[in-house]
């Protein structure tokens, strides 16, 4: 038998298998050694190939086991509960796994029940009979009743055994239960209250008023408890309530940490809010301070706000480090601004600046922008009065004020050279900045510096951008911010892959992980950077199966923290895979998301350079000319974007549109310029791009010399990286460019090179050639075995539409967990582990 204990900290996939794997080597050594190993090795596990292998290595032994997974009802994370519905699928003769949950598991158990492979044990099975509580009073309490009075509790409590715990504690202290017996009515809640007051009745009214006040915490140890309930003995009230098994848990015993029964907890609430509703601010607030004493900042905050004393919450989140708001990925401080009256935000300079910070990589660039605007008109009215602005502090502002100002303008510069690529506005503010901030504030010194490497982006010019983001990373390195290393680290690779350096760009990535990995072996949730540009990597060199794992991985990661700043990026990722693979309906799927995420976000620069190109190319793969025609009249009519790359990258698109319209000589036009500046800036993978299309430009006009010129340009440029998909995406013209270059004797040296190429296109043909038998596939694909009931399918339609669970929250009228709960249930019954999948396998089923 191996058992796994689980709690909510468990809720990662790497955790959470080491320790399924680890009880199951201990309980049979031999049969989890290579998956162990496989997750200690690999920074992205191949789950279920993982799990294949354990799987197929316990079928191979003859001993039985049994795995037990004990308060699976912690386990939040949909990826576990796919991985956990796959296991259970495969299940080999000799394993049986026990789910000890106070839920239903998220995942249809609908098959198993039909073919009888499944035993449940339910509410009526788990409840006591009459000879079962009996038992319990007798040997467990230590009461004794006649059978008339067992018959009275057993329907009182219709075998509810925390109902029976309570009742238990309350018969013992009176001197006729039969009076308790009559008093009880109701159902299990108002037993629950009844039971909880009763209780409390008789513990010490010391006892009774640390119970109450302490309700207010999860988790606590004396000094806390000290704290909150204004009084010293704690630790010996908490031994006593140990004692008596009060519903008590002690979590850890080295740090004295408890925590009450949920159930407990809630009638303790209750019950304090009915008898001591007016002590509840002061309480939350005691626990505020201590938690802010003990460098617990979130939890300060939090109970700041229950206590509402607005203010004090206001102040926290000013003394959050910068840097830790903006690069905090992890922690909602966006959430708890969100919940101060956005008058008195916007009074103060500080709390403006810090919900742009929260908000930067989750809200739209207007929202932020705005927010920045509110800051320094914050900060104007706040300093209006001092002509020199260096006076002494005014107001609640906590720092010199210039110093603030300059992180304002930091930020502005951010957000100018991220979302619109105005290198001009960028630097300006960047200047600003510099003038203004000190040495004491890195966060914004790295944020000018971040800025920097944007703004040269924005014109093209890779190679000073690299630079800078080296510069950045030698400044976050010396900070210790993983968070910050973490988005420098990918966007120098980003950029590095611009530059058509793959194997340094892969690199960074390598180092990447390796800096934001815990001891533990944890990856934060910003890894999805990460993983969406070493699955484009990987799809370039031809590597699709792990490529279509790792985007997967980074949309599950940023759909679950709802990073929108990262969505069209793995969307644009997920869409060329698909082209990649010839695979039109994911494509459509993927292009369908990618347009729903780039209209909520709305940022025309950061879609034309990352992906204008690749939605150009879905349309004309899909033969829709006119769609492609449509666009570019847009373009044509808009005001020009002020970056040159991003114009670059329009041209490129209306390159392809051209070619595509048998118009090659228009396309050269549009090529030549572009191909000189990429060269002299040294943009390599734009210029094989360019020279790709010139190839077969000139090969369209029948100048074959030409043609084979460039494209020998480009296979030399190409060959040390091995790029294999910016040729292979380029379909059968450039197939046949490449077999004439082939036989050409001067290229000896790329001649592997080139036999790689045609393989490659060989292999994408025969893909090609059994795409309309996939395109009927759908007709027999059949429909989720446990449907899905009307509120799921009206949440799968917004989910198929990019929606946040804060906006389908918002928009179905329903609570955040509720839609989370709902996900869980389509993510499970569709078969699938997140909303990218979940959306494109809808379709396929037409249920939208």
């Amino acid at each position: 038998m191996a058992w796994v204990s689980l709690d909510i900290c468990d809720n990662m996939p790497v955790r959470f298998w080491a320790y399924v794997l680890t009880a199951l080597e201990h309980c049979l050594p031999g049969v989890a050694a290579r998956p162990l190993l496989c997750i200690q090795e690999e920074s992205q596990p191949a789950w279920q190939s993982i799990l294949t292998m354990l799987i197929n290595t316990i079928a191979q032994r003859s001993e039985r086991v049994v795995l037990i997974l004990d308060n699976y009802d912690k386990i939040t994370e949909p990826a576990i509960h796919g991985l956990i519905s796959f296991l259970i699928e495969y299940l080999p003769p000799t394993m049986c796994v026990v789910l000890s949950t106070r839920t239903q598991p998220p995942f249809s158990l609908v098959r198993l029940q039909l073919q009888e492979q499944i035993q449940e044990l339910q509410t009526e099975q788990l409840r006591y009979s009459q000879e079962e509580t009996r038992t319990f009073l007798e040997t467990v309490m230590h009461l004794h009743f006649s059978a008339q009075d067992i018959q009275k509790i057993q329907a009182r409590t219709q075998g509810w055994c925390a109902g029976l715990h309570l009742i238990a504690f309350a018969l013992r202290e009176r001197a006729n239960p039969a009076d308790l017996l009559r008093e009880l009515h109701g159902n299990q809640h108002d037993i629950l209250t009844y039971l909880m007051q009763e209780v409390l009745h008789h513990q010490s009214e010391r006892a009774q008023t640390f119970l109450l006040r302490t309700s207010i915490l999860e988790s606590f140890d004396p000094s806390l408890c000290d704290a909150v309930s204004a009084q010293q003995d704690s630790q010996s009230i908490l031994e006593e309530l140990e004692r008596a098994n009060l519903f008590l848990s002690l979590l850890n015993r080295e740090h004295h940490l408890y925590a009450y029964h949920p159930l407990f907890a809630e009638a303790l609430q209750y019950q304090l809010k009915q008898t001591l509703h007016e002590e509840l601010p002061s309480l939350h607030l005691r626990a505020s301070q201590w938690y802010e004493e003990h460098q617990y900042r979130s939890e300060a905050i939090l109970h700041a706000i229950f206590a509402q004393d607005l203010r004090r919450a206001a102040e926290l989140v000013e003394r959050v480090p910068s840097q830790h708001i903006w690069s905090g990925l992890q922690t909602p401080y966006w959430t708890w601004i969100k919940e101060l009256p956005s008058e008195s935000v916007r009074a103060r300079p500080r709390l403006c600046l810090a919900y742009a910070q929260a908000l930067f990589w989750y809200a739209p660039p207007l929202t932020t922008k705005g927010w920045l605007q509110d800051a320094r008109k914050a900060w104007v009215a706040l300093h209006a009065h001092d002509e020199n602005i260096t006076g002494a502090r005014q107001g609640p502002e906590p720092e010199a004020p210039l110093r603030l100002l300059g992180e304002i303008a930091a930020l502005q510069a951010v957000t100018a050279g991220y979302y619109d690529g105005d290198a001009g506005t960028t630097l300006t503010y960047c200047k600003e900045a510099l003038a203004l901030l000190d040495e004491q504030q890195p966060a914004a010194h790295m944020q000018v510096t971040f800025a920097h490497a944007l703004a040269a982006l924005a014109q093209g010019d890779f190679e000073p951008a690299f630079e800078t983001m080296k510069t950045l990373y030698t400044q976050v390195h010396a900070e210790e911010d993983k968070a910050l290393a973490n988005i420098s680290l990918t966007k120098a690779s980003w950029d590095t892959t611009m530059d058509g350096r793959l194997h340094k760009a892969w690199r960074f990535t390598e180092d990447c992980l390796r800096l934001v990995r815990t001891p533990e072996g944890h990856l934060p949730t910003t890894v999805c950077w990460t993983y969406a540009h070493q699955a484009d990597i990987l799809r370039e060199w031809h590597r699709l199966e792990e490529a279509h794992q790792l985007i997967e991985q980074a949309i599950q990661l940023a759909e679950q923290a709802e990073i929108n700043a990262l969505l069209p990026l793995g969307y644009t990722v997920l869409l060329k895979l698909a082209l990649s693979r010839q695979a039109l309906e994911d494509a459509a799927t993927a292009n369908h998301l990618l347009a729903d995420a780039w209209q909520a976000i709305s940022a025309p620069y950061r879609y034309t350079v990352y992906s204008s190109v690749e939605q150009i190319r879905f349309w004309l793969a899909c033969n829709d000319l006119a769609r492609a025609r449509q666009w570019a009249r847009d373009v044509e009519q808009e005001v020009p974007l002020v970056s040159p790359l991003a114009r670059e990258r329009q041209s490129i698109a209306l390159a392809r549109i051209a070619l595509a319209e048998s118009h090659p000589e228009r396309a050269l036009t549009l090529l030549a310029p572009l191909a000189v500046r990429a060269q002299s800036t040294g943009r390599w993978a734009h210029l094989l791009e360019m020279w790709l299309l010139q190839a077969q430009a000139y090969q369209m006009s029948q100048h074959m010399p030409e043609a084979l010129s460039l494209l020998t340009q480009a296979v030399r440029l190409a060959a040390p990286e091995g790029y294999i998909h910016s040729f292979v995406d380029e379909s059968t013209p450039m197939a046949e460019l490449l077999a004439t270059l082939q036989r050409q004797e001067h290229l000896r040296e790329t001649a592997d090179y080139l036999d790689t190429l045609l393989t490659a296109f060989e292999k994408a043909n025969e893909t090609r050639a059994i795409q309309p038998t996939q395109g009927r596939q759908p007709e027999s694909i059949q429909p989720p075995v446990d449907p899905l009931t009307a509120r799921e399918q009206e949440v799968l339609k917004l989910i198929a539409h990019g929606a946040t669970n804060q906006t389908i929250a918002e928009t179905l009228v329903i609570s955040p967990d509720t839609v989370r709960h709902h996900v869980s249930n389509i993510l499970s019954k569709l078969g699938v582990t997140n909303r990218t999948q979940a959306a494109m396998h809808a379709r396929t089923l037409n249920l939208l």
